[in-house]
């Protein structure tokens, strides 16, 4: 069985070398090329003619969807898989849209199963068919992004679960950790790796509902119960949840003025 020429796009060169490391594993797949941004895309597309690209949705010079309505109007265009942590609008879109996505940080099993699902699609459906959902999956994208009911700011997210994704409201958030190139959102239910910074995070949420206790640890204000001194020195940021979590000093100005009400022991 020939292999499925792959692609793969994505700004972040750890997350290219990870896909390719894992792409090495699977002999159903060969990756033929990358690409670091939307126009490099366009262009290896049009050089390698691959099969299935692993598209980043975010990147510097654009999106993936607008690489994804530029192979639109191709007569053959390649299957595309997602590959991100989704903004809401796109898990919107999924919802009948005839791709398939991975959310970083991406598993081989995972993959193994998005590279078969396009496998099969490639022998199941004509080029026609592929360009008429390619171009149905723009509608709902446009659609979604376009609508007057879209919220500026998320108010949830779509994170890895043991059983695959899960929603997780903004409100239902207690507190944001920084893990390398990842942050641990942590909720009562669990903890959950999503992409990026707690300053990127920080930017996704509406202004004011979180707040920097740490460098390293992001805090929504309605789950702080208390500010409580250490008898060694230092302060600590009490959750309503019994979390105790360091308060950098750095932080405390601004923290404790933006918790005024809560009790200091």
């Amino acid at each position: 069985m020939t292999p499925l020429r792959v692609l793969t796009v994505d700004d972040e060169p750890l997350a290219l070398k990870r896909l390719k490391l894992l792409l090495q594993t699977i002999p159903q797949a060969a990756q033929v090329g990358e690409a670091g941004g939307c126009a490099e895309a366009l262009a290896r597309i049009n050089e390698l003619r691959p099969d299935v690209i692993l598209l980043d949705i975010k990147m510097r010079d654009g999106n993936g969807f607008e690489v994804v309505e530029a192979i639109a109007q191709r007569s053959n265009p390649p299957l595309v898989i997602f590959v991100s942590a989704f903004d809401q609008y796109a898990a919107q879109a999924f919802d009948s849209a005839v791709t398939d996505y991975l959310l970083k940080p991406v598993e081989r099993e995972r993959l193994v199963k998005a590279l078969m699902r396009a496998e099969q699609q490639l022998h199941a459906k004509d080029a026609k068919q592929r360009v008429d959902e390619l171009q149905q999956v723009l509608r709902n994208l446009r659609a979604s992004r376009n609508s007057d009911d879209e919220p500026e700011f998320e108010t949830e997210f779509w994170l890895r679960g043991t059983g695959g994704l899960v929603r997780v409201p903004v409100d239902a958030i207690d507190c944001v950790s920084s893990a390398d190139e990842y942050v641990a959102i942590h909720t009562a239910s669990g903890s959950h790796l999503m992409r990026g910074s707690i300053r990127q995070f920080a930017d996704r949420v509406e202004p004011g509902l979180f707040v920097r206790v740490h460098r390293r640890w992001l805090v929504r204000r309605s789950a702080i119960s208390e500010l409580s001194t250490k008898r060694i020195g230092g302060t600590e940021v009490v959750l309503r949840n019994g979390k105790r979590l360091p308060a950098g000093r750095v932080h405390l100005k601004q923290l404790r003025q933006s918790i005024q009400g809560i009790t200091r022991h």
